[in-house]
């Protein structure tokens, strides 16, 4: 046979333990939401550049696998990748506008006159097309530099690539590119 257990009558949580309890949960989430809302542009500006660095290595490997020339062409605000279409042009493969995916990042390297190998920045954004050769090789390598506005100034990530197709994502610190 079972015993039953009786639970006494003041077993519970008063009124008084309830709130406080939902009193220390707001503040702890309300802490944590201000310190989340500080932290987006840098994920944002991280995100855009990882996507960029993502696209880069994609069109530099599918150039290789399909055996045709692929390119990283600039436009207004974000860029295109496209690929030789065999008749002499060229064909649309992917189109990135950056604002309108990561909100508030822009391409831009304000304050900033060195890239990290410490070359001088010419532009934020390629001013030719990269191009991927078939057997692996880059034309026209360069960075992308973006930043974002954030409570404590901007918040600036770099895309670089080598001529051999090494693509690399940076932050700048106060200390400089790491």
């Amino acid at each position: 046979m079972h015993d039953r257990k009786t639970l006494p009558k003041d077993a519970g949580l008063t009124l008084v333990e309830v709130l406080t309890a939902v009193s220390l949960l707001g503040i702890v989430t309300a802490v944590a939401a201000t310190n989340f809302t500080a932290m987006a542009p840098a994920f944002r500006t991280r995100g855009a550049a990882l996507a960029i660095a993502g696209d880069l290595n994609q069109a530099r490997m599918a150039a290789i696998k399909e055996a045709r020339v692929y390119e990283y062409f600039p436009i207004s605000g974000g860029y295109q990748i496209r690929r030789d279409d065999g008749v002499g042009g060229r064909e649309l493969v992917k189109q990135r506008v950056i604002g309108t995916e990561y909100p508030h990042v822009v391409f831009g390297h304000t304050g900033i006159s060195e890239d990290p190998y410490a070359g001088a920045i010419a532009s934020s954004v390629p001013t030719a097309a990269i191009t991927f050769h078939s057997n692996g090789t880059v034309q026209n390598a360069a960075g992308v530099f973006l930043e974002a506005p954030s409570s404590d100034g901007l918040v600036q990530q770099a895309v670089t690539m080598s001529a051999a197709g090494r693509v690399r994502v940076w932050r700048h610190t106060e200390d400089g590119w790491r």
